[in-house]
């Protein structure tokens, strides 16, 4: 029993669920009509949810771990990128949701931005420069946003920049790279394919999934690159981004932004050499949970010789080889995944854990305690990835085989407890977070089972009290819950969890 492309959401918020949708809401809640105030829109609202930091991992089925160019998957699963990766992004949702833009790379030095078409309030219709890694926009003679050409061909619109331009990122003056837009006159034009891409959760009765709003811990977490010179690729585990609140200038960076920044801002590392241990915005963490055997056979994707009796497994008989498979499926990034077991029998019987991630085509084993019966606790994560081992560090998808064998005519080898744990993280500030006002809650999904339950609970903080705020489906379809919060402002709503789980 189960449900299917099961997603939850918030209108006051701009959704997770896929590139478009994001964007489409930026759209939405900025009361955006015109292509120039879409762009503008985005421009802001992409700065509030993604940051800067370092550039992401994930198996790349060859043996090893590469840079993810999957544009989801970036956003809303890790949330951080260097230029490459915000014009990538950028170009994904804007085009996903209907307007015309283009990832430019200045051909001096390779950075990375894009450029937005639309008719200015001067009536003429052009290409206008956006670079959000860096927070830079400039205008032209007429005041519009100039193109990559005419940043080129006037060297004073960056020397000398007129009255309404961007306030770059930088958090210190002297990092600000604004060298960089005397040079984007020489430029390449990517050609990038659109992806429809969404996120969806695939939950089995049971299962229960905690969105937290906090980061996950070091020794857990997931374990960038760090091979690369650029100092954003040394981030701590997990990554952390690399705008502060205010800026070695003396003045707080982004006013609009730090409002809906301040819960969710922790220290770097000390003697960090971009942020100088200052607070700054983090990746979220969550875990996913899990008693299979609570729910026998039907909770296996695959099972063989196996006999399942008031939530426990037991072999068939007398040397009986017993496979259960169980499958999971995150639409973030997992860091680690975590099983407890509670295995009964003689000395002599035998029972393991694999692991595999290519729908069982091949498996690795998971480290236990004994293959003969007992108690312990398995673990795949961080500490197998710094080994050089298999792991399910960077996967959304894996499945789990617990296998067993025993000689004895009347085998009294029993699985009688297993618990799944599956950390993941992503990015908290694209979550839907309750603000101050009007909030329109919803959950819908595809399908639901006779015999299943969805709820959805968002846990917050407000007026020194814990709130929470719940929805349910029975069947497939959407619901929605209003519910109105009375704070002045978006720092006085700090969200701690959202609790989403299959009964």
């Amino acid at each position: 029993m189960n449900a299917t492309q099961v997603w939850l959401g918030n209108k006051s918020w701009p959704s997770n669920q896929s590139c478009k949708t994001f964007a489409e809401d930026v759209f939405r809640l900025s009361g955006a009509k015109t292509d120039k105030e879409k762009a503008f829109a985005f421009f802001d609202w992409f700065t509030r949810c993604m940051m800067r930091g370092t550039v992401l991992c994930v198996p790349n089925r060859a043996g090893g771990y590469s840079q993810c160019f999957n544009s989801l998957l970036v956003l809303t699963g890790w949330g951080h990128g260097f230029c490459t990766y915000w014009g990538w992004i950028s170009v994904e949702c804007l085009n996903a949701a209907g307007l015309k833009a283009r990832r430019i790379v200045s051909f001096d030095n390779g950075h990375t931005f894009y450029e937005v078409w639309y008719k200015g309030d001067d009536g003429i219709e052009q290409w206008h420069a956006f670079d959000p890694h860096l927070g830079w926009y400039l205008l032209n003679e007429n005041g519009e946003v100039a193109s990559c050409e005419q940043l080129g061909r006037n060297p004073q619109l960056v020397q000398n920049p007129l009255p309404g331009h961007s306030v770059p990122l930088g958090h210190h003056p002297d990092r600000a790279h604004l060298g960089l837009l005397q040079r984007v006159g020489k430029f390449l034009i990517i050609e990038q394919p659109l992806r429809t891409d969404e996120n969806h959760w695939e939950l089995q009765k049971g299962m229960e999934a905690i969105v937290h709003f906090i980061p996950e811990a070091p020794d857990k977490a997931l374990f960038v690159k760090r091979d690369m010179e650029d100092s954003l690729a040394k981030s701590p585990n997990g990554a952390h981004c690399v705008i502060p609140e205010f800026s070695r200038a003396g003045g707080e960076l982004h006013s609009k932004h730090n409002p809906y920044w301040r819960n969710y801002m922790w220290p770097t590392e000390e003697g960090d050499e971009v942020n100088e241990g200052r607070p700054v915005r983090w990746h979220g963490s969550g875990a996913l949970r899990w008693t299979p055997l609570n729910y026998g056979a039907d909770a296996a994707c695959e099972t063989h010789q196996a006999v399942f009796e008031n939530g426990t497994v037991r072999p068939k008989g007398k040397d009986c080889f017993t496979e259960v498979w169980y499958r999971i499926k995150l639409p973030f990034l997992i860091s680690w995944v975590q099983v407890e077991y509670d295995v009964a029998g003689y000395g002599d019987d035998y029972w393991g854990l694999s692991l595999s991630a290519d729908d069982r085509q091949s498996l690795w084993p998971m480290e236990v305690k004994s293959h003969s019966p007992c108690y312990g606790v398995a673990v795949s994560g961080q500490k197998q990835w710094k080994k050089g081992q298999s792991t399910v560090q960077g996967l959304r998808e894996f499945w789990l085989r617990l296998d067993m064998f025993s000689h004895h005519e009347n085998p009294t080898l029993l699985v009688r407890g297993l618990r799944l744990s599956v950390g993941f993280q992503h990015n908290m500030h694209l979550q839907p977070r309750i603000l101050p006002g009007e909030n329109t809650l919803w959950l819908e999904a595809q399908t639901i089972d006779a015999g299943c339950r969805v709820e959805a609970e968002w846990i917050y903080q407000f007026d020194r009290k814990e709130r929470r705020e719940q929805l349910a489906l029975d069947s497939k379809g959407r619901c929605e819950s209003r519910v109105c919060v009375d704070a002045p402002s978006p720092e006085d709503v700090k969200m701690t969890g959202i609790k989403l789980r299959c009964l």
